[in-house]
């Protein structure tokens, strides 16, 4: 035996060139290279071809821009605009989705005197402003159509608008006059399923008559949902959203309410549904088929909305 290192690695060269076996081992793994190849590639063409099959749906001008194509593959974050929302993110794609939840947060301004009022007078002038804003669109009674009672309570007696709340028949109205001054649905057809939002202001003054004008300018934001019959997007309800905008000046009168104007914009209102004081909210699909109203955009800043735009025909933008 040699001591050898290179005369020894020579020699086990030389075995291993003379193995009878050596032959067989190489082509088995030749063998085993192949089929890893073909699976790989069998694989990626798999792939491709499930893309491009996804890409075809997609892209398919037959399909309405509103109808999901495959909304297992994306969180629901990222769906497009266009797409509906549902029960989970009613808000999204909206500006309300960053905007406060609940009546609670419709917070007036500091109180200050102002001509013969105390801080305190006007304190409890803008609460009471304050307090029939919730009850008038936040209280489940009125927003479930049950009655306007709490808003009612607010009102100065003998004030022109309590006729527009007084006297209900049953759950609905006579004409669609309740909702210049509250929010209602038909309980029948849907129902509020999150917590409203909102956002908005309140400023005030003294009249020459040495009383408090407080001048309220919010707009809130409802999710909604079927009773029964709704879309289901990738296994949950749909929903949609009603926008309303609230522009009151009032007077505040020994902490009762007389409001000398009132307008209203509700967007997202069926105005082919029946008169019956009730808002009726359109779904996706719907909205798809109202291609000639009127287009508004229910968040934009500006004038305030006029009188007419109640129960108009107009197709609202991002809701």
């Amino acid at each position: 035996m040699t001591n050898d290192p290179i005369a020894a690695y020579a020699a086990r060269l030389r075995a291993e060139r003379n193995d009878p076996e050596r032959a067989e081992r190489l082509r088995d793994d030749r063998r085993r290279r192949r089929r890893g190849i073909a699976v790989i590639a069998a694989g990626g063409v798999l792939a491709l071809g499930g893309l491009g099959f996804w890409l075809a749906t997609v892209t398919d001008g037959e399909r309405p821009a509103n109808e999901p194509f495959a909304p297992g593959t994306l969180e629901e974050a990222m769906w497009p605009e266009e797409w509906p929302v549902t029960i989970r993110m009613p808000y999204r794609s909206s500006p309300a989705a960053r905007w406060k939840s609940g009546a609670e947060d419709m917070v007036p301004p500091s109180a200050r005197p102002v001509g013969r009022l105390t801080g305190p007078e006007v304190e409890a002038g803008l609460e009471a402003v304050r307090g029939f804003l919730e009850e008038a669109n936040f209280s489940g009674d009125t927003l479930e159509g049950e009655g306007t009672e709490g808003a009612l309570e607010l009102l100065a007696p003998g004030d022109p608008a309590r006729s527009l709340l007084e006297d209900l028949p049953g759950r609905g109205a006579e004409g669609r006059d309740p909702l210049r001054l509250v929010t209602r649905f038909d309980p029948e057809e849907v129902y509020v399923a999150e917590e409203p939002r909102v956002q908005g202001s309140m400023t005030y003054e003294a009249t020459p008559e040495g009383e408090l004008l407080v001048h309220a300018d919010y707009t809130i934001v409802y999710a909604v949902v079927m009773v029964e019959g709704g879309w289901e997007v990738a296994g949950r309800e749909e929903a949609t959203r009603v926008v309303v905008r609230r522009v009151l000046d009032t007077v505040v009168r020994d902490g009762k309410l007389a409001p000398r104007t009132y307008t209203s914009l509700i967007a997202n209102d069926d105005c082919t549904a029946p008169d019956d004081g009730f808002v009726h909210p359109l779904f996706s699909r719907e909205l798809a088929e109202k291609k000639n109203w009127k287009k508004v955009d229910p968040y934009a800043a500006g004038s305030r909305p006029d009188a007419a735009t109640l129960g108009a025909c107009l197709m609202p933008t991002r809701t």
